[in-house]
């Protein structure tokens, strides 16, 4: 794992991972695994932005069998702290757990939403998203409730 964090409200990070035996002998089809990801989080005021990016290779004829022995995903969140105790943020998604499959297996997802601090180290959060579905899928849209506790 590399992380740079050198300039203030700038935090750029990068990790590898390799697993021998991803299921830890659950699954004989299922072989060795590895994760490449990186991310960048940036805040500027009361402006910030997130963004990630993560891919998985997968060895092995279970994962191939089903397309997943590739899957990757990202995300971009821009937020704005209105207040102390107040913000909005919006988030972009793109993730495909069968890249490996050659099908439109991606989804996508939009949310918006709110973020109240009630106290500086505990936010509640509610969102709406909204979601693609490859190939006429079942889509999720609905709301999102969550509570964040930092220690």
């Amino acid at each position: 794992r590399l992380r740079w964090a050198g300039m203030p409200g700038l935090e750029l990070a990068a990790v590898v991972q390799y697993q021998t035996d991803i299921t830890q002998g659950a699954d004989p089809q299922a072989g060795s695994a590895t994760l490449v990801a990186g991310h960048v989080v940036w805040s500027r005021g009361p402006f910030g932005l997130r963004a990630l990016y993560a891919d998985w290779t997968l060895d092995g004829r279970g994962p191939r069998a089903l397309g997943a022995d590739k899957q990757r995903g990202w995300y971009v969140e821009p937020a704005y702290r209105l207040t102390s105790k107040l913000g909005i943020f919006a988030r972009y998604n793109r993730w495909d757990n069968a890249a490996g499959g050659g099908g439109d297996s991606e989804y996508r997802q939009i949310d918006a939403g709110f973020s109240y601090w009630p106290h500086p180290d505990v936010v509640i959060k509610a969102d709406y998203q909204q979601q693609s579905a490859p190939g006429g899928g079942a889509e999720f849209d609905g709301v999102n409730l969550g509570v964040g506790y930092q220690f």
